[in-house]
């Protein structure tokens, strides 16, 4: 099997046998699973709004697509071991040709051309909201730039062996500079600044939404942090040689171990612990907007998903839940009382249909008064009654 040395760019013959290895995943590792196939030895990684995840396969020149139902296809074909990988609005993949210095275009329906040339050994590769390509040249230090149109032009200059490329709101390029440890910045001007230093061996970068750079220093099993101003620090450590990095909404960051076949996550506070286990050899790494996260396997020819837990979208379906319940209950409670009610009136309406009338229970004023008092009196058409043995009132006479 041939396998590039990314260190030096010398193609080496490493002879491989079938074996299985068993890695035990941390007690508190999320669930990961092989999501599908790529080519031989796929490298970057990326996604698009629907959740497909595309690879760049460095030895078979060739894009796979990998849909969410994990149904594997080539999507088209590249130039010459394509390394890096990006995607537009449109659904357009692009991929950074490491060998032939060329930049692939490959449309949804597997279209593919050569959008135009870079420097030497391109590796990183990003599009900018205008649709322009830029690609980190890790055999020329410098950056390369292609209009949608093709025209290709060299953006600006960078540190030693520029590995992989990041842009920010304002359409600032950052490399992260493989041999010499650093961060370059270039304006869309193209004036060339070092931000700061790194960790060894920085492969990855990534950027967060207040324009903080992350690195993974494969040569160092750490991330740095690199704000705008330019001050560097480790954030964290990492599983043994981390290669891609990318970033999530809270600003946790995630790495690829290319070694030890992990991926780690450090919190913005720099708490690391591994999140979950990958195929072989990880190398690019991706986030879609669930926070699920994905690897490109470049040993196993495979593309690992990590499914995270969301907690807050947990909490949130719990409390709609317990609303739900609240609600239920209520309305529970509601139709007791009118069934209570209910039961209620039919009681009383059965009880008042077992009484012939009012009037044949109840006695006339006359008669009530009759059955209170044993004694009548008369005074002319006037009759009034007393208790037993009293006296009728003046002018009454007492009657039997």
């Amino acid at each position: 099997m041939l396998k590039i040395n990314f260190r030096t760019n010398i193609i080496a013959l490493i002879l491989t046998s079938l074996f299985l290895v068993y890695i035990s995943p941390s007690a508190n590792a999320e669930p990961s699973t092989i999501l599908g196939t790529t080519g031989d030895e796929p490298i970057g990684i990326t996604i698009d709004s629907l959740g497909n995840i595309y690879t760049a396969n460095g030895a078979s020149n060739n894009v796979s697509k990998i849909t969410p139902q994990g149904v594997s296809t080539t999507l088209g074909t590249t130039g010459a071991n394509p390394f890096g990988i990006t995607i537009d609005s449109s659904g357009n993949i692009y991929t950074a040709n490491n060998v032939d210095n060329t930049v692939t275009k490959i449309t949804p329906g597997g279209v593919s051309t050569t959008l135009g040339t870079t420097g030497n050994n391109p590796r990183g590769i990003l599009i900018d909201s205008s649709g322009n390509i830029y690609t980190a040249n890790y055999g020329a230090n410098n950056v390369s730039k292609i209009t949608p149109g093709g025209v290709s032009t060299i953006l600006g200059t960078t540190g030693a062996n520029p590995f992989a490329i990041t842009i920010d709101s304002s359409g600032n390029i950052y490399t992260a500079n493989d041999v010499d440890n650093t961060v370059t910045k270039i304006t869309p001007q193209g004036v060339s600044t070092i931000l700061g230093t790194t960790g060894a061996n920085p492969f990855g970068i990534t950027i967060d939404s207040s324009g903080n750079i992350y690195t993974s220093n494969t040569g160092a099993d750490t991330v740095s942090k690199i704000t705008p101003q330019g001050v560097s620090t480790t954030l964290g450590t990492t599983g043994a040689q981390p290669v891609g990095i990318t970033i999530d909404s809270s600003g946790n960051i995630y790495t690829a171990n290319n070694v030890d076949n992990t991926v780690t996550k450090i919190t913005p506070q720099g708490v690391s612990t591994t999140l979950g286990t990958t195929g072989a050899y990880p190398f690019g790494i991706t986030i879609d907007s669930s926070g699920n996260i994905y690897t490109s396997n470049n040993f196993g020819a495979t593309v690992t998903k990590i499914t995270v837990f969301d907690q807050a979208a947990a909490n949130a379906e719990a409390a709609r839940v317990a609303a739900a319940n609240a609600e239920a209950a209520r309305v529970a409670a509601a139709n007791a009382e009118a069934a209570r009610k209910a039961k209620e009136q039919q009681e009383l309406r059965e009880i008042l249909a077992l009484i012939p009338s009012i009037g044949e229970l109840t006695l006339s004023l006359g008669e009530t008064t009759k059955s209170l008092y044993s004694t009548k009196c008369v005074k002319g058409k006037t009759t009034k009654y007393v208790k037993y043995g009293a006296k009728c009132p003046k002018g009454y006479v007492k009657k039997k």
